[in-house]
């Protein structure tokens, strides 16, 4: 029998979701926290090496904003992490992808410790939702565009590909979602589809709306970076657990992508993909969504604000449209909740892809 994990429950958020309490056994959390935004992604601490369950004993500590002059009371939590489920991601056509219905609730959105853009940490409320469980993948766009005839922006072969060292992404390598010519790597049907713009994005989840008579659509950033927590405020959602590998629940770069990119900066362990791995791949966040952190940047909704403030999706500079999650291309500094960044919508590389939202 696995062992249990020691677990802070200052990690684990207000958040609540159907697709949550679906994968978690959660007997009771009950915490007394200093309001502010020391609560957000708190620092690493060591452990054990078991990811299959989680125990919180009783007990008294003292938050980081206090420095332990206040405390928050914690009693026994058991969290169960869903493993890998090789069906998952399976998709029907007419009826959709698998979706994870998500309540709304309060989170701290940000990162004390990111980027600028990412800061300042605030509250943010978020409507009930739901969202893909996995990225859109080859075979799903494949059949959008044989059933509209839709020329997609870098059907002309102008999609921005890794270049051979791994430092940069360039132009004229005749890349397109088809072929995203990742190196010495073949995409298959199941890989996140790639080399696709916002607009091509939107178009896929237009056409989706309209054959299923469901509302689906891109997720806000708001809505992403909520999902993507699952609950927690580390910056990593595995990092509830002492120890868990990167390897084990997200596609960034490692020792494997260190073999072909040898000035990629990586973690030590390999998963044995050096670029976008299949949907489904890794350990799903609490929430049972996969690929949440690494594998493909994935666009959202949201026009691009430099300053993280409350503004609605179609305020700001439209020209430029966020992207979250960070990819295959990054190390541990690009995977994380609050990880951000923009480009022009109708822009491609072969590390972006997306995921669709619906709101019934």
């Amino acid at each position: 029998m696995a062992q249990p994990y020691q677990f802070d429950s200052r990690r684990l958020g207000a958040q609540r979701t159907r697709g949550f309490a679906a994968h978690l056994s959660l007997l009771v959390f009950v915490a007394v926290f200093g309001i502010g935004a020391a609560q957000a992604e708190f620092d690493d601490e060591e452990g054990d090496d078991d990811v299959e369950r989680v125990v919180v004993g009783a007990g008294q500590v003292g938050t980081p904003q206090s420095g332990g002059s206040e405390s928050e009371t914690r009693q026994k939590v058991t969290i169960e992490l869903p493993d890998r489920d090789a069906n998952a991601c399976r998709s029907d056509p007419m009826r959709g992808p698998e979706m994870v219905v998500i309540e709304g609730g309060h989170f701290w959105r940000g990162s004390l410790h990111g980027d600028s853009d990412e800061k300042p940490v605030h509250m943010v409320a978020v409507q009930p939702f739901a969202l893909g469980r996995c990225e859109v993948t080859v075979a799903e766009f494949s059949v959008f565009v044989e059933d509209t005839g839709y020329v997609a922006t870098a059907d002309s072969g102008d999609c921005r590909a890794v270049n051979d060292q791994g430092t940069n992404f360039v132009d004229g390598v005749n890349a397109s979602w088809r072929d995203p010519r990742y190196p010495e790597v073949a995409q298959v049907a199941a890989m996140p589809v790639v080399c696709v713009s916002f607009d091509d994005a939107l178009a896929y989840a237009q056409w989706l709306a309209a054959r299923t008579g469901r509302p689906y659509r891109l997720p806000t950033e708001a809505e992403w970076e909520y999902a993507a927590r699952g609950g927690t405020t580390t910056a990593r959602y595995w990092e509830v657990y002492r120890r868990a590998s990167q390897c084990d629940f997200a596609n960034g770069a490692d020792q494997d992508a260190k073999s072909r990119f040898t000035e990629r900066s990586s973690v030590e362990c390999a998963d044995g993909h050096v670029v976008s791995a299949p949907v489904g791949t890794y350990r799903p966040n609490a929430y049972g969504l996969y690929d949440m952190m690494g594998n493909v940047w994935e666009w959202t909704a949201d026009c691009w604000h430099g300053a993280y403030d409350e503004a609605a999706p179609e305020e700001g500079d439209c020209s430029q449209r966020v992207v979250s999650g960070g990819s295959w291309f990054y190390g541990p500094m690009g995977l994380r909740s609050a990880k951000r960044s923009k480009d022009d919508p109708a822009r491609t590389y072969n590390s972006v892809g997306f995921r669709v939202a619906r709101t019934d």
